[in-house]
């Protein structure tokens, strides 16, 4: 690789796994501030997939374009309260933030959203609404005191702590790790696996079909939707380790992780990310705008880039 343009740093990104007695809610949280960027590095870029999300605005804005469009930062845009709730989304999505913009994001496993909070992820799918209409008055006021004050960690700390009793306070067979996550990056896979048992042995219907209906009740997605975002996860993170060995080969990766070929690998990734993955292997390395994917790296323990003067 060389170098091809002045040295610029990337905004800094704070990532938090979840303390252990959260590990079957959070799948983890992500902070970033926009201060000092310019226009074009102040968009964030998300992919389509099956995670709720609680978002915080500590200080600034933030505006949506809709979801249902290919990106155009001419498009119009929707502006976005202060603590927004995401449901699952089909669609890549791209966001704008405000030139004071400072929050942080907390994801969760969705049917953990649900039994945490009593919303259905199938009736928030592909929205981002005001928290206040959906979520129940203790969450709420956690939220609001992650807000008050004070330096980002011990704001992300103290949710945690607000939010394990009311974890703790719901009765509901849910998923749980047999001992601390070794490898987050693999944590979706037995989530889903784990999914799919429970909902083949809950209640008196447990044929295939009433199986994959309680799938979708949970999580607002079919069997079929999730099992192809898990293979898209799993393909990121195989990208990830090809770009540390200086090996990306698109078609091996596409059959590694079980695309019937390369031209089926691209046709998902547009679909997840609205990118080829051509593109979001550029956008990782060069592109502010991507940095919700260097933080999913950071969070699965690769050593992301710092400086966005890397030529691909």
């Amino acid at each position: 690789m060389s170098c091809d343009a002045p040295a610029h740093n990337f905004a800094p990104l704070q990532t938090w796994l979840p303390p252990w007695g959260l590990s079957a809610c959070v799948r983890a949280a992500i902070a970033r501030s926009a201060v000092g960027l310019n226009a074009s590095q102040r968009w964030g870029h998300y992919p389509a997939g099956p995670i709720c999300a609680i978002a915080c605005m500590f200080e600034g804005s933030a505006e949506v374009l809709d979801a249902s469009t290919p990106f155009d930062p001419q498009a119009p845009r929707q502006s976005l309260p202060a603590i927004t709730v995401t449901g699952p989304h089909s669609s890549p999505r791209s966001v704008l933030y405000g030139p004071q913009a400072d929050g942080v994001m907390v994801l969760f496993y969705p049917d953990a959203w649900w039994a945490l909070t009593g919303v259905s992820p199938q009736d928030l799918s592909n929205q981002i609404v005001d928290a206040r209409s959906v979520l129940p008055a203790a969450l709420l006021a956690a939220c609001q005191r992650m807000r008050e004050g004070g330096h980002t960690d011990s704001r992300v700390h103290t949710f945690f702590e607000d939010l394990l009793p009311l974890w703790n306070d719901r009765e509901v067979d849910r998923f749980t790790p047999a001992g601390p996550q070794r490898n987050w990056a693999q944590a979706f896979a037995p989530w889903m696996a784990s999914l799919a048992m429970r909902a083949a042995g809950t209640g008196w219907g447990r044929s295939l079909r009433q199986s994959e209906r309680r799938i979708k009740q949970w999580t607002g997605w079919s069997l079929r939707k999730l099992q192809g975002s898990v293979r898209g996860e799993a393909a990121f993170f195989a990208v990830m380790e090809a770009m540390l060995e200086d090996r990306v080969d698109w078609a091996q990766i596409a059959l590694d992780n079980g695309f019937s070929d390369q031209s089926h690998f691209i046709r998902e990734t547009r679909r997840i990310t609205g990118f080829s993955p051509e593109a979001l292997r550029h956008g990782f390395n060069t592109d502010e705008a991507f940095w919700v994917y260097r933080a999913w790296a950071q969070l699965a323990g690769f050593d992301v880039p710092t400086t966005a003067n890397l030529a691909l």
